[in-house]
């Protein structure tokens, strides 16, 4: 038997902990999830061009995603 779509899209996704990045606390999680980020593996794979766009318009603090480590700590996580 097929599900519906709408039983399929109420399936809840899970989502990594973000704030167990370091300097990622609460307010600038619930920004990430906003543009869609909720997973520790999108954090790893993000590109110099994304990385530039979310620091412009999400977490509006210039190299703080390079300079946190975000995507070595992404990695990390993703492992354990």
């Amino acid at each position: 038997q097929v599900q519906s779509v709408s039983v399929i899209a109420q399936i809840p996704t899970p989502k990594d902990d973000l704030k167990l990045i370091k300097g990622i606390g609460p307010g600038l999680e619930r920004k990430l999830q906003d543009v869609g980020i909720i997973l520790f593996e999108q954090i790893a794979d993000l590109s110099d061009l994304q990385i530039a766009d979310l620091e412009t318009n999400v977490v509006k603090f210039t190299g703080r995603i390079k300079r946190d480590d975000w995507i070595v700590q992404a990695e990390q996580l993703m492992n354990k």
